[in-house]
């Protein structure tokens, strides 16, 4: 029989079956590592199988954990990650508008960034930036980097309390307003960006029509301003927090933090000739103290960690409850994503 640790769920997990077991890296830390116990499920038939078979399960573990990640199971393709990316709900909105440099690669799946390796990507909730995002988010490491690239997360059920009632109060008494910069219209994507403005509205839109674009930003609750030499600011009014629609649990949901610190240091020359810079402000145009925005970063990283990723791991996360971000890396890496609802 399965062996479960006290702090995890016993009928969730016997749900799951004895072919598997189960672990978290500390107690009451997401994700929940799920493995073969045996060889029943190394073989990619049963594998998949069993993924049908436990589904639900698997659902009610990323609530309650925050995440799960299968590990050592025959997952080593695209095509095993599509399989698994398949049997959940696309997020309908998909990527139009999106922040991160990245291409389709097979049905759902997209590269997770062709921000440059060297470039350390802070934790955030995915889409954090939209009204509509996708509900959970689906990593796939097809190649793990030989130096770094791991994804980081980090539990954003203790942020709320981390920053402090009165902080909480002030940032939801005024609201946030976001801006995010696009490239002109450009040709190609890039192989690697250091900076995600340069990234052209064409390519992140999915059409070369502006017109298009204005219609789509208009569907969204987006109000876009173009700029003399082509390129493009979206602006949104935004909820900073939050409540999980399942486990009614209130949660940040922002980038207010990083507005003038990581956002800055990526090309601090680009930003200050930006009449509208990339970030997320107090929606009455004020900005936190500095004093305000290094204490929820100090928040943000007290629960922020990683592990070393294996080739074939895929993590499924409830995109509200936990962050995810990514170490700068060397060598090749070939990190694959799926937006779920």
């Amino acid at each position: 029989m399965n062996t479960i640790p006290e702090a995890l769920d016993s009928s969730l997990i016997s749900a799951l079956g004895d072919d598997v077991q189960c672990h978290e890296r500390a107690a009451g830390q997401p994700p929940l590592f799920i493995e073969p116990k045996g060889g029943a499920l190394l073989d990619r038939d049963r594998f998949r199988a069993w993924t049908r078979r436990v589904k639900p399960a698997l659902e009610q573990l990323i609530v309650r954990h925050g995440g799960i990640v299968l590990r050592g199971f025959p997952t080593p393709e695209t095509e095993d990650f599509a399989d698994i990316v398949e049997q959940f709900p696309p997020f309908q909105d998909g990527y139009v508008g999106g922040r991160a440099p990245r291409l389709q690669i097979s049905g759902r799946v997209m590269e997770s960034t062709r921000l440059d390796a060297g470039v350390r990507l802070g934790v955030h909730s995915e889409m954090a930036y939209r009204r509509h995002y996708p509900g959970r988010i689906a990593f796939f490491s097809r190649l793990t980097a030989p130096v770094g690239g791991e994804t980081t997360i980090a539990d954003a059920r203790q942020f709320v309390e981390g920053i402090g009632p009165e902080l909480v109060e002030k940032i939801a008494a005024i609201g946030i307003r976001s801006a995010l910069s696009y490239g002109p219209k450009s040709d190609t994507v890039e192989s690697s960006y250091e900076d995600q403005d340069r990234y052209g509205w064409n390519h992140a839109f999915g059409t070369e029509d502006p017109a298009e674009v204005e219609a789509r930003c208009a569907s969204r609750g987006l109000q876009p301003l173009w700029h003399d030499d082509g390129s493009l600011t979206v602006f949104a009014t935004l909820e900073p927090f939050l409540n999980h629609p399942v486990t009614g649990t209130k949660l940040y949901r922002s980038g207010l933090h990083r507005d003038h610190t990581a956002m800055a240091v990526l090309n601090p020359e680009m930003r200050k000739n930006q009449k509208y810079p990339t970030g997320m402000f107090l929606a009455n145009g004020q900005r936190l103290s500095n004093e305000e925005v290094d204490h929820i970063n100090a928040v943000c990283d007290r629960f922020t960690y990683s592990w070393p990723w294996r080739n074939g791991d895929v993590m499924i996360l409830d995109n509200l409850q936990v962050w995810h971000g990514r170490n700068p890396y060397e060598g090749r890496r070939d990190v694959q994503v799926a937006l779920l609802d």
